[in-house]
């Protein structure tokens, strides 16, 4: 009888062995970051523009680990000098994407490139047209002006992934903001916005206090601007009005519950009541058969729900971080001595009742030692109501014995650092 043939064990030994492409994916992952990073290059040469070394290695690094790149990181060479070629620019990488339609894409970060009109303008129509989710941008010191930044935000509606967008360092002001928010009102997928250090006024509080009302957004990072008192105000007064209407149903609900288990209880005495000489010997209770009766068997073999999609975040005036550091919150505003007094009260409603609230930070701001106590009687009043803690900072100037309580009921603040030799330009007090 002939044998058995053997499996072939040791056939082809040495030879490497197949990257594996991912599931969905024609290509090699590697391949396809080997080939935009090739691409990148060509533009860049074709630009005369200098290849960003940061993202050369971590495209390069992509395709030997056989992984996607997602997350792009560009900021210039520091002190680079060289008669024919520029400093890194956003360009040639926005015409590597687009021409081989690398549509992983989820995070761009570019930091201090000096952009031009044409270059938001070319990264807004990226993000429009091509199938590019990108759900975080930051676009931090890179002299966008407000005609600009307005640009970036005209179409929202056709940025359907964008989730967190940071202009921080960038002096777009009133009217900046003003177009960045005429954007903003169509968008159903943005919950955080950073405007540090723009230049924002009075003005800028009252649209942006319109765009968190109506909208998903619901961190807001502010800080170094001069929205001031009034600002602030138009900022979270109608997130205040919606969690006064909140903590008053929660009051309702906390009072109907109340009087259910009430009433349940006193039927469950009834139940229990003593047997007298009319009971029959050995009956049970009629509950105990109720629910004896009441019982069905568990089906074996259950069908599996199928995961739907997660739906758009919530739209309303749901803050549920809020840095206004640095604002101009203190008595030299519009209303002199009792605007920060008014303000204060404000947040100290919105401390006492919103549920959502997590973060607040008023550091910066002399808002006084009246001002100080309002937050602290809100942190306390919050503690009281058995809502969740709050972050909050505030500024040391006030009472000693005020200030240490705030910190006793609101540590532990993790804030956002300011860039070295960066600020906003201080009023003439």
């Amino acid at each position: 009888m002939p044998g058995k043939k053997g499996k072939g064990k040791g056939k082809g030994k040495g030879k490497g062995k197949k990257k594996k492409s991912k599931k969905g994916m024609l290509e090699n992952p590697g391949d396809v970051v080997k080939r935009l990073q090739r691409v990148y290059i060509a533009q860049c040469q074709a630009k005369n523009t200098v290849v960003s070394p940061d993202l050369k290695k971590f495209l390069k690094d992509c395709f030997e680990d056989n992984r996607l790149a997602v997350k792009f990181i560009l900021e210039p060479i520091p002190g680079f000098e060289d008669p024919e070629l520029t400093n890194v620019q956003l360009d040639p990488l926005i015409l590597a994407i687009r021409a081989e339609r690398f549509k992983y894409i989820k995070e761009l970060h570019v930091w201090d490139i000096p952009l031009k009109h044409a270059d938001v303008a070319n990264l807004a129509l990226m993000m429009e047209k091509g199938p590019y989710p990108i759900s975080r941008l930051e676009l931090i010191d890179c002299s966008v002006e407000s005609y600009a930044a307005e640009r970036l935000l005209r179409n929202c509606v056709g940025l359907t992934s964008i989730t967190t967008l940071s202009l921080d360092y960038n002096e777009i002001g009133d009217s900046g903001c003003i177009g960045i928010c005429k954007g903003l009102m169509k968008n159903e997928t943005m919950i955080s916005l950073s405007l540090c250090y723009c230049g924002l006024g009075v003005q800028s509080g009252t649209v942006l206090g319109q765009v968190v009302s109506t909208t998903a957004i619901r961190e807001v990072y502010l800080n170094g601007n001069n929205l001031e008192a009034e600002g602030v105000s138009e900022l979270i007064r109608l997130a205040v009005d919606h969690a006064e209407t909140e903590s008053y149903h929660r009051g309702q609900e906390a009072m109907k519950k109340a009087d259910e288990e009430a009433l349940a209880l006193l039927a469950e005495k009834e139940r229990s009541r003593v047997r007298t000489a009319f009971d029959e010997p050995g009956s049970k209770p009629s509950s105990a058969k109720s629910s004896k009766s009441g019982k069905k068997k568990k089906k074996k073999g259950k069908k599996k729900k199928s995961k739907e999609p997660p739906g758009p975040p919530p739209k309303g005036p749901l803050i549920y971080k809020l840095h206004v550091a640095d604002n101009g919150i203190d008595m030299y505003g519009k209303g002199s001595t009792y605007a920060p007094i008014i303000a204060m009260r404000l947040f100290r409603t919105l401390v006492e009742n919103s549920a959502c609230l997590q973060e607040l930070d008023l550091d910066d701001n002399l808002i006084g030692d009246l001002g100080g106590r309002e937050i602290m009687e809100g942190l306390k009043a919050r503690k009281e109501n058995g809502l969740d803690g709050v972050k909050v900072a505030v500024t040391h100037r006030m009472n000693g014995d005020t200030f240490g309580e705030i910190m006793k009921l609101g540590s532990g603040l993790n804030k956002k650092k300011k860039k070295k030799g960066k600020g906003k330009k201080k009023k003439k007090k």
